[in-house]
């Protein structure tokens, strides 16, 4: 059985994004490069809240006003790990650079801070 919160991993994402590539994708020769990202994502969004949605039938009650950070691990070969992290809602800009959001996407980044940070100690 698929942990629930595996839905909304960024493999799970990429996935429903190429189906709506198939599905639409025949409109995007059509299109010039900054068309054909907008339309991608788009479909990335909607493909975003359409998980949510099946997430949440899924996962139960939430609770008010909570959200969500997914952090998805990915073999990339030779050695290396490609690392993605999905916020559901989206973290919110503040007027100083940083980010606002919930506790659990707060926490999300520092692992994520933590993790860069031990990576460039590797590479010095």
């Amino acid at each position: 059985m698929m942990p629930v919160d595996a839905i909304l991993a960024e493999d799970s994402v990429a996935a429903g994004v190429a189906a709506m590539e198939q599905i639409h994708g025949r409109h995007l020769a059509d299109m010039n490069p900054e068309e054909q990202a907008t339309a991608r994502d788009h479909w990335r969004r909607q493909v975003e809240e359409v998980l949510a949605a099946v997430r949440a039938a899924h996962g139960g009650p939430a609770v008010e006003g909570a959200g969500r950070a997914v952090i998805t691990f990915a073999d990339a070969g030779d050695e290396r790990v490609d690392v993605s992290v999905s916020f559901q809602p989206d973290l919110e800009p503040l007027d100083d650079g940083q980010v606002a959001g919930t506790p659990a996407q707060v926490l999300a980044l520092t692992a994520l801070e933590a993790l860069s940070d031990e990576e460039q100690a590797e590479d010095s």
